[in-house]
C-alpha cells in the first residue's frame, strides 16, 4: 500500500482524534491519485494512520483510522453511517423531519456530509477527495437510508451546483422542527438546503421572544425569524441582501400561520441597517446576528474577526438597555475563546456593559469529534446589554 509520511511531529494529535494533516505536514508520493486509501506513518517510519489523500489540495490527507488493519471501502462508509444514524434516532425526536445524518469527520467518514429533508438526502461531497469517494457514498445512503430522491453538492463541481442522482426533486421540501415547519429548496438554496445545526439556538432565541421587537439580519429563509414570531415576538423585522431569500422568508411565515403583514421584510445590506439602528422608529430590544463566515481560512482570521467585531459593536450600539444579543460565527478557524475576545471587544468599542448568558454550538446531529476542535465550527451566545 502507498505510504505517506508526516514532515511534523503530529503524531499524537493524530492518535487522540484529529484527522486533518495539511500539505506542509505530510509527504505524499508522486502520482498518488486523489481519494487513494494510504497509510500514514511518522517521521521515524512508524504507523500512524489509514486515510486517503488529496494531494492537490491543501488540505493533503484525511484521517479514517488509526487501526493498521482498516480496509477504506463502501464497507467501511456503510458501517459507519449506519452508526450515524442510529445515533440520531437516540438524540432525535419524530417531529423533526430534517436532520444531519452524517456529520464528515466528526461521524468517521471524512469529507462525506449527508442532510435528511423528509424522504430527501441532500449530499455535500468536499474537494475532489469527497467527489472520489461520492459514487461510493451514493450507494450507502441508498442502501442504508432508501431515500426517495438523493441530491448532491460539490464546489469544485459545477460550481457546488446541485446535481440530482437519483430520484426526482421538484420544487421545494417541507420540513418541521417541533412546532415549526420551513419550505426548502434543495436544488438552488444554501449549503445542503437549509440551515439545520442553528435548530437548538432557535429554541433559544424563541425561549426570549415574547413581546420584544425582534431584528434578525442576514436571516435567509427566516429561520429565527420564524421562532421568534411563533414564541409571540411583537414584531419581527427580517433583513437579507436576497430578495429571494426575503420573500421565501414571508412565505415560511404563512407556512405557519403567521400574517407577514404584521411583520417587516427588508431586504438590505445588514450592515446599513444596523448603522441605522434608533434612527426610525423604536428600536429593537433582541437582536439577532447569524453571518456567513468571515473567516474561511487561516490568511483572512484577522480581516475576518475585524468584520466580526464590528458587526457586534453596531449591534451593541442599537439595543436598549436590558436588550439582548444573539450572535453566531460559522467558522472552523474562529474556536469559542476567539469568539468571546469579539464580543466582549465590540461591547467595549460600543462603551456597553454586557454579560454572556451563555454560548453554544450547533445541534446534537452535528457532533464534534474528540480531539477535532475545528468540528464545533459554530459558536452562539446570548448577551444581555445593561
Amino acid at each position: 500500500m502507498t505510504v505517506a509520511r508526516l514532515t511534523r511531529p503530529l503524531a499524537d494529535a493524530i492518535r487522540s482524534g484529529h484527522p486533518w494533516v495539511f500539505a506542509d505536514a505530510v509527504r505524499i508520493p508522486k502520482g498518488t491519485r486523489v481519494g487513494h486509501p494510504m497509510r500514514l506513518v511518522d517521521e521515524h517510519g512508524q504507523f500512524v494512520a489509514m486515510g486517503t489523500a488529496d494531494p492537490h489540495s491543501p488540505l493533503a490527507f484525511r484521517v479514517w483510522s488509526t487501526d493498521p488493519h482498516t480496509t477504506i471501502d463502501q464497507a467501511l462508509i456503510t458501517e459507519r453511517l449506519r452508526d450515524a444514524l442510529a445515533y440520531r434516532r437516540d438524540i432525535l425526536s419524530a417531529e423533526v423531519t430534517g436532520y444531519r445524518v452524517c456529520h464528515g469527520e466528526n461521524d468517521g467518514i471524512p469529507g462525506l456530509h449527508c442532510d435528511w429533508y423528509d424522504g430527501v438526502a441532500s449530499l455535500r461531497t468536499d474537494g475532489e477527495m469527497g467527489a472520489a469517494w461520492e459514487p461510493s457514498f451514493i450507494a450507502s445512503v441508498r442502501e442504508v437510508l432508501s431515500p426517495r430522491a438523493i441530491v448532491v453538492r460539490n464546489r469544485t463541481i459545477q460550481n457546488g451546483t446541485a446535481r440530482v442522482v437519483a430520484g426526482e426533486v421538484s420544487g421545494e421540501v417541507v420540513i418541521s422542527e417541533g412546532g415549526r415547519r420551513f419550505s426548502v429548496d434543495l436544488l438552488e438554496g444554501q449549503k445542503t438546503g437549509f440551515f439545520l445545526d442553528q435548530r437548538e439556538n432557535r429554541d433559544r432565541v424563541a425561549a426570549l421572544a415574547a413581546g420584544r421587537r425582534v431584528l434578525n439580519v442576514f436571516a435567509y429563509t427566516g429561520g429565527f425569524s420564524v421562532a421568534a414570531a411563533l414564541a409571540g415576538a411583537q414584531h419581527v423585522t427580517t433583513v437579507d441582501i436576497a430578495r429571494p431569500a426575503v420573500d421565501a422568508a414571508a412565505a415560511n411565515f404563512r407556512l405557519n400561520g403567521i400574517d407577514p403583514s404584521s411583520h417587516s421584510f427588508v431586504a438590505r445590506d445588514a450592515f446599513d441597517v444596523l448603522a441605522e439602528l434608533g434612527q426610525h422608529g423604536a428600536a429593537p430590544d433582541l437582536i439577532v446576528l447569524d453571518p456567513p463566515s468571515f473567516v474561511r481560512n487561516r490568511a483572512s482570521r484577522e480581516r475576518g474577526f475585524r468584520a466580526y467585531r464590528k458587526l457586534n459593536e453596531m449591534a451593541f450600539r442599537g439595543l436598549p438597555a436590558g436588550g439582548w444579543l444573539c450572535t453566531a460565527s460559522c467558522s472552523s478557524h474562529v474556536h469559542d475563546r476567539d469568539f468571546r475576545d469579539i464580543v466582549r471587544d465590540a461591547a467595549f468599542a460600543a462603551g456597553r456593559e454586557a454579560r454572556i448568558a451563555g454560548t453554544f454550538g450547533a445541534g446534537a446531529d452535528h457532533p464534534v469529534r474528540m480531539g477535532f476542535p475545528e468540528g464545533g465550527y459554530l459558536q452562539f451566545a446570548m448577551v444581555r446589554v445593561r
